[in-house]
């Protein structure tokens, strides 16, 4: 009988540990996911919109040294003119091309903060995603880029375009 009690009281232990440290962990987590989304995404944060003035085009990426691999159908990203999938220095960068500077921050925007919300191993229309999760975008001029791991993914590219030579 007492050994039976004494097994009860450590199970009840065991998981009573077990739930603190899940609770633990599970908030520190949404908070950081929350957190790093909410910095990198808002809007108002000046240091992820460049060039305003300029209006660039695929071919002024890919003069900077970034590759383009797939074209997406705009479709499914109201507003856009243009979607590539494509990489820079090694890292996943999508870019999102408007008509303006304020069409991107007014359509494109609010799309690159809700894709930094999307797990990266998601299924999206029954098709596993190719890239391996954006965790900042910038604005740039008229285009959104998505940046694989953080902001300086997509500042090395933003760094080498010829502002001189967009319009």
């Amino acid at each position: 009988m007492l050994g039976s009690v004494i097994k009860i009281y450590l199970l009840l232990l065991i998981t009573l540990f077990a739930l603190l440290g899940a609770s633990a962990c599970g908030d520190a987590g949404d908070g950081d996911a929350g957190n790093s989304a909410e910095n990198s995404a808002g809007d108002s944060n000046p240091q992820s919109i460049f060039h305003p003035e300029q209006t660039f085009t695929t071919d002024s990426f890919v003069a900077a040294g970034w590759k383009k691999s797939k074209e997406y159908d705009t479709s499914t990203v109201p507003g856009s003119t243009e979607i590539w999938y494509g990489f820079f220095d090694q890292k996943d960068i999508e870019i999102r091309l408007y008509e303006t500077h304020t069409s991107a921050l007014k359509d494109g925007v609010p799309l690159a903060q809700e894709a930094l919300l999307i797990d990266p191993g998601a299924r999206i229309g029954g098709v596993n995603t190719v890239r391996t999760g954006y965790s900042a975008y910038a604005v740039v001029g008229n285009a959104v880029m998505m940046c694989e791991l953080a902001l300086s993914s997509c500042e090395s590219l933003i760094s080498a375009l010829d502002v001189s030579g967009a319009q």
